[in-house]
């Protein structure tokens, strides 16, 4: 999808002011894969200037009507001890990505859809390594409550805020009824 909103940026641009223009406070950068690994399946390096050209189209787009979130997506992988991906590696793929969205001019970020913590911890830490910028982090639970690899929200919360999540809460789990849940969890 960021590749294909590079190539049709009027287009793109349109879907971001429509949002803007509905009266959204934030919009989100198309650059939820807009990370190394997952670019380099797609023969592409360029990960700073993906992610800053994609948020430069978005604050165009939104102008003074709405902030513009850099969105972050997983990586595809998982972190050690679970995965392949070191986390330092894994900061620094990151901290690629937190560059092109600062440059573009995002104004905060999000972290979202993550299912493992080790990965949504390696990407705040390359957030707020760069930026003291406010950003939200999203986990994704399994039926049981739990991530993938086990951690409860509760757990997951804890972790996050401890990092310098500004707000942290859960996405894409097993829909509207069964988050509700996870979110009286979280607030608890």
């Amino acid at each position: 999808p960021e590749i294909w909103a590079i190539e049709n940026r009027e287009i793109q641009k349109s879907i971001y002011k429509s949002y803007a223009d509905a009266g959204s406070g934030i919009i989100y950068t198309c650059t939820f894969g807009a990370n190394q690994l997952k670019l380099q399946q797609y023969g592409r390096d360029d990960v700073e200037n993906i992610n800053r050209t994609l948020a430069e189209m978005a604050k165009e787009a939104a102008g003074s009507k709405a902030l513009v979130a850099g969105d972050i997506g997983p990586c595809g992988h998982f972190i050690s001890p679970f995965g392949d991906i070191d986390f330092d590696d894994a900061v620094k793929m990151f901290k690629r990505q937190v560059q092109g969205l600062l440059d573009g001019g995002a104004d905060l970020f999000v972290i979202e859809t993550q299912m493992d913590i080790q990965e949504a911890r390696a990407a705040l830490i390359a957030v707020k390594e760069i930026t003291d910028a406010f950003t939200i982090v999203t986990m994704t639970y399994e039926p049981d409550g739990r991530t993938l690899n086990g951690t409860t929200p509760e757990a997951a919360l804890v972790t996050l805020q401890s990092l310098g999540a500004d707000a942290a809460g859960c996405n894409c789990s097993t829909g509207p009824e069964e988050m509700l849940n996870l979110v009286k969890r979280l607030k608890g």
